[in-house]
């Protein structure tokens, strides 16, 4: 069945709710995921990848947080730079998966 526009709108806005910050970050994400999950494959994985992918690196960027108060953090901010570098990169690839209407999977995930 072919990919219709509804259907990588969705996907789309799933990769990129970090654009919109504070509870966009998870909260996009999320909510396609529990609204398509069993309904709509394509949307449902790919909300599910960017969901993933966007608390690990949440929970990431937390802890180097913490650890910047240690002064030990400082050390880690150009590491935090490069997966966020990283992961900006593979979910703008993940937006051009989308529009050719195929599947992705973030690395390590």
């Amino acid at each position: 069945m072919p990919i219709e526009g509804k259907q990588k709108a969705l996907a789309l806005a799933a990769h990129i709710g970090y654009l919109f910050f504070g509870i966009g970050y998870i909260g996009i994400p999320l909510v396609i995921y529990l609204c398509f999950d069993g309904k709509d494959d394509f949307v449902a994985a790919h909300a599910k990848q960017a969901l993933m992918a966007q608390a690990i690196f949440g929970v990431i960027s937390a802890i180097v947080l913490a650890l910047t108060f240690l002064v030990v953090g400082v050390l880690l901010w150009p590491v935090l730079f490069v997966l966020g570098a990283i992961w900006f990169c593979c979910s703008i690839y993940a937006c051009f998966k989308v529009i050719n209407g195929q599947e992705y999977h973030y690395p390590l995930l």
